[in-house]
């Protein structure tokens, strides 16, 4: 949010996200919080108004390649978005969600089975290499399920979300170069893999990344927070000229 603010300010301002990225679609779809959501009723009521699966699926955009993101590790996704993504490569931008489901309606019927076979010790495989690579929590086999049956709503959430907080979307801060994020690199709770960097929208910008989760970086390193935001004033003062007095 305090991202998303500083978006809104038309001047210099000093600006310290904490345990944030660049959108709230993969908070929402992959991360721990997406196993505290109904997917069921969010796909009945995502089935049963056309505002949502006619109108609004067709206007919301997914910001990053929606096959490069975790989603894609699940298997029954994950045959469809290899091919697709090698078939559209660069084309895969700025894609809707009615416009996904139908890339991947489009794919065709293909045996879900013999896809999970053929592809599980692929995908094992990957998913332990990331694991050991960044402990990042695996999502459970029954919430992958569900994901893939409820995958309107999983993909239109995908959307509406990055329509409403990519910061893509929005305005480059006057001054990057007072901005310091503070991220963790094995932060569960804000999945990154897909999504498009800090560094990559705001050039100029300091990322700090620690080497923990998220819970344990509130706990472990509240005075790195606090540092930073001293950082980011101590900038400003060196930088910009003090207001003037009436």
């Amino acid at each position: 949010m305090a991202s998303l603010a500083a978006t809104s300010w038309p001047k210099p301002l000093v600006l310290v996200p904490c345990l944030s990225w660049s959108t709230a679609s993969s908070v929402f779809t992959e991360g721990v919080m997406s196993a505290a959501i109904n997917w069921d009723d969010l796909q009945k009521q995502y089935s049963s108004d056309y505002r949502y699966s006619d109108i609004l699926s067709k206007l919301c955009k997914i910001v990053d390649n929606p096959f490069s993101c975790g989603l894609a590790q699940i298997p029954e996704f994950a045959a469809p978005a290899k091919v697709l993504a090698e078939k559209y490569k660069s084309n895969l931008r700025y894609i809707t969600p009615h416009e996904i489901l139908s890339l991947t309606k489009s794919f065709g019927d293909y045996d879900v089975e013999a896809s999970k076979s053929s592809q599980s010790v692929v995908i094992s495989l990957a998913l332990l290499s990331r694991i050991l690579r960044t402990l990042t929590t695996v999502v459970s086999a029954d919430l992958q399920e569900i994901k893939v049956k409820d995958k309107e709503a999983v993909w239109f959430m995908r959307g509406l979300m990055d329509e409403c907080t990519h910061l893509k979307n929005f305005e480059v801060p006057i001054d990057t170069s007072l901005i310091i994020a503070i991220c963790a690199n094995m932060d569960a709770y804000v999945p990154k893999e897909g999504v498009s960097t800090l560094e990559e929208i705001w050039p100029g910008a300091s990322v700090r990344y620690l080497n923990c989760g998220h819970v344990s970086a509130y706990l472990n390193h509240m005075n790195l927070f606090r540092d930073c935001i001293l950082e980011g004033f101590r900038k400003a003062i060196n930088k910009l000229p003090p207001p003037v007095s009436h």
